[in-house]
This record gives C-alpha cells, sequence and structure tokens, in this order.
C-alpha cells in the first residue's frame, strides 16, 4: 500500500474512533446534591485537563478480561501502540488500541486500568509519562 494510502485510512480511522468514542462515552455521574452531572469523555489520552480532575467512574461489576488485540505496525518510527480498553456505558463497551504519536518524545504511555475498591471497580484513566 502506498504511503499516501496508509496516510488517508490512518486520518480515516482516527476521526472515526473519536467520533464513535464521543458518541459512545457519554456517562452520567451523581454528584453531591445536584441530581446528576453529564461529562462527555472522548479517548483518554487525547483529553488533557488542568485543574479540578473529572470524577472517577465507578461500576458495581468488575470488567471483563482484557481482549487481545492484533498489534498493526506504527505508519511512522515515532508513534506507538497504545491497548484498547473496557469503558462503561450502562454496560462493558471495548474502545479498541490505535497507533498514537507521544506528546513528547521520550514519553511512554501507560495504560488505564480497573482497581477494585470494595464492592465497586474505579477506573484509572491511561496517561502519557
Amino acid at each position: 500500500m502506498r504511503p499516501r494510502a496508509v496516510l488517508l485510512r490512518l486520518v480515516a480511522s482516527t476521526a472515526f474512533l473519536l467520533v464513535s468514542a464521543y458518541a459512545i462515552a457519554t456517562v452520567t455521574f451523581p454528584v453531591g446534591d445536584v441530581a446528576a452531572e453529564t461529562i462527555t469523555t472522548t479517548h483518554e489520552s487525547i483529553i488533557i485537563r488542568q485543574g479540578t480532575p473529572l470524577p472517577e467512574i465507578t461500576v458495581q461489576q468488575p470488567p471483563p478480561p482484557l481482549r487481545e488485540e492484533r498489534r498493526i505496525a506504527p505508519p511512522a518510527p515515532e508513534q506507538v501502540w497504545v491497548p484498547g480498553y473496557w469503558t462503561w456505558n450502562n454496560d462493558w463497551v471495548w474502545v479498541p488500541g490505535r497507533v498514537e504519536k507521544p506528546p513528547e518524545r521520550m514519553a511512554t504511555w501507560v495504560p488505564g486500568q480497573w482497581n477494585q475498591r470494595g464492592d465497586a471497580w474505579v477506573w484509572r484513566p491511561g496517561h502519557w509519562e
């Protein structure tokens, strides 16, 4: 496949993933005296927030086992594989892995993780370090 075709496929698939993640990942959280607050997220590595952290995503059932993914070779040497993960949207939804360019040259990806806290499971988002 020619480099231009590879680039066009990568751009199209990235756009599709962002739109899909936006559509899938609208989560409602109870917040104090307020009945609910809606927070919309996309791929965890795309949004960098400073200041007040987002409310934790807490689920009452454990996530399914991680899926074994077929890794694709990065189209450019500076890009790395970011593995997929389970997210919650009234049921478990798999967010597939992707190739991504780190924000800094020496940055490494730390995958997100569901941690058990009592009877609940709490999401710790992935991030660049």
